[in-house]
């Protein structure tokens, strides 16, 4: 695929009218407003309650207090309106750029700037959840650069260093998450598992395992756990869009299918199993045992190998080193860092899904789709479309 250049974007939509490539349902850049907006609603609310079931499904026992599911529904309406101001407002401020510079489109005020500046919306997402958001497109942007140098063939991304990275990523990731247990409120992050606080050596306790009851049972609970929301997830995925015909969306499971499951549920049963082993061995319980109980469950990463998955553990565990950093005040907190992170990061992924969808990571492909409604996959079917006739 031809990677697209300033010069040559100029050269083939410099002149192009807007209602080609940011409205193609509807020639006025007002007038094809309502129904844009009325689209990214309905796509953002779909897109949305897709990822706060997997979340309620994670939170497993937490969602039994009735304020947990007011917290999370008002969390999800903010995120809706989140993904359709994103959604909706970027063609808004594109075709503004455009009467601003004489009627003429430039490679970066096209979808750059406005995801760029349109990213500011993430002040809607309340602190707790704006955080996860931020961690998972800086999660996207270091991918959407390791596969530009890939693409150049600086890097090699092989499976075994995808597997070395989420190796390393765990066992910072459970240490830093240990070393934070005593904490009265901890830091938003959105993992798989979150591990058990680090047991104090009392007289009245003789079990020295962050746990209650026998080790084998605790092993044993935590596999068989997060090996059924592994499997919940995957077959939301495979029969919902098929739920109109059940038995043929049931027939088509095929073993491929439980992959997710098995990294899910041997994720969390190695890192319990190691945890309980050198907690028995010492005679005490240590934080540091995350270190190596994180990195042999890495080893579950083979089962459902993911490079943003890889990248996550890293990033996640940045993410908490960077609270140590803020509560030292070796970071400032009068400048939104964060957020600004996330409007570039948001500006370039959202501009590489039509500049350079091949190294675009595909969530950002499904977010745009979701959100939209289907409406960006009809502006860059437009786009590509006039790529190829001047082509030739």
């Amino acid at each position: 695929m031809v990677v697209m250049s300033t010069q040559r974007f100029a050269e083939v939509f410099s002149d192009v009218h807007c209602s080609s490539i940011l409205h193609p349902w509807d020639k006025g850049c007002i007038s094809s407003s309502p129904l844009l907006y009325k689209e990214a609603f309905v796509g953002s609310a779909k897109f949305y309650a897709i990822i706060y079931l997997i979340q309620i499904l994670m939170r497993g026992k937490n969602m039994r207090r009735k304020k947990e599911w007011v917290k999370m529904g008002q969390y999800y309406i903010r995120s809706t309106l989140l993904g359709q101001l994103i959604t909706a407002s970027a063609p808004n401020i594109s075709c503004t750029l455009r009467k601003l510079m004489g009627n003429k489109f430039n490679y970066y005020t096209y979808l750059f700037i406005p995801f760029t500046l349109n990213g500011l919306f993430i002040y809607l997402e309340p602190p707790s959840r704006r955080g996860l958001v931020i961690n998972l497109f800086v999660n996207l942007y270091i991918e959407y650069w390791l596969r530009v140098l890939q693409r150049a063939n600086y890097i090699n991304i092989t499976k075994s260093k995808q597997t070395i990275l989420f190796m390393a990523g765990s066992a910072a990731l459970f240490y830093l998450m240990r070393l934070e247990g005593d904490k009265k409120e901890r830091t938003p992050l959105f993992w798989l598992f979150t591990p058990e606080k680090v047991r104090r050596k009392t007289e009245e306790s003789k079990n020295v395992c962050p746990h209650d009851g026998p080790c084998q049972n605790h092993i044993a609970k935590g596999y068989a756990t997060y090996f059924g929301v592994g499997l919940a997830i995957t077959l939301a995925r495979v029969i919902l869009p098929k739920i109109s015909s059940p038995m043929r969306a049931i027939s088509s499971i095929r073993g491929k299918h439980f992959k997710l499951a098995l990294f899910f549920g041997s994720y969390i049963g190695i890192y319990r199993a190691v945890i309980c082993y050198l907690c028995r061995k010492r005679g005490f319980d240590s934080a540091l045992y995350a270190l190596p109980a994180g990195y042999l469950a890495g080893l579950s990463y083979l089962f459902s190998p993911s490079l943003g998955m890889a990248i996550g553990s890293v990033t996640a565990a940045m993410k908490l080193y960077s609270t140590i950093l803020y509560e030292k005040k070796l970071i400032p907190t009068s400048v939104p860092l964060p957020e600004l992170l996330y409007c570039i990061c948001q500006g370039t992924l959202f501009h590489a899904r039509i500049m350079q969808p091949d190294v675009c990571p595909s969530y950002v492909f499904n977010v745009m789709t979701g959100c939209s409604n289907g409406r960006s996959e009809m502006i860059a079917k437009n786009f590509f479309e006039i790529l190829e006739k001047a082509n030739g």
